[in-house]
């Protein structure tokens, strides 16, 4: 049994000694230097995008909640696409020049009596205005 001890002792000191010089290599720390900065550099890159990323929805949530949205942006590239199928549309129409001109013009002409009509519509005039007598409507 003092045998079964001694070679155990023996055990531990020949795993002591090894850790030791396995602690004491250069090349080892300089390994697990590389590979610590390497993941500090990593974790710093996705904490940085993480925190971008909500403060980018951070201001957006504040500027919703104070009235103000960026819609001229959006809404000037839709305006803009429908122009550009409409110049499209006109030019790969198999109608003649004279008949697509005709019928734009009509069509504009028409938005521009609804327009005016609810225009003059909105400008106060109601079917019951009092007259200057202070009698109202007929």
């Amino acid at each position: 049994m003092a045998s079964l001890k001694g070679r155990r002792a023996k055990q531990w000191a020949r795993f002591a000694m090894k850790m030791g010089l396995f602690l004491t290599d250069a090349k080892l720390w300089s390994a697990l230097n590389h590979q610590l900065r390497e993941r500090a550099g990593d974790m710093t890159e996705s904490m940085r995008e993480t925190y971008e990323e909500t403060s980018d929805r951070l201001d957006n949530a504040q500027a919703a909640l104070r009235g103000r949205t960026h819609w001229f942006g959006p809404t000037l590239g839709f305006l803009g696409g429908v122009g550009i199928g409409v110049g499209l549309g006109m030019l790969l129409a198999p109608v003649s020049g004279e008949e697509a001109r005709t019928a734009i013009r009509d069509k504009a002409a028409g938005v521009k009596n609804k327009v005016t009509d609810f225009a003059a519509g909105s400008s106060g005039s109601t079917p019951f205005r009092s007259s200057p007598t202070g009698t109202t409507g007929d």
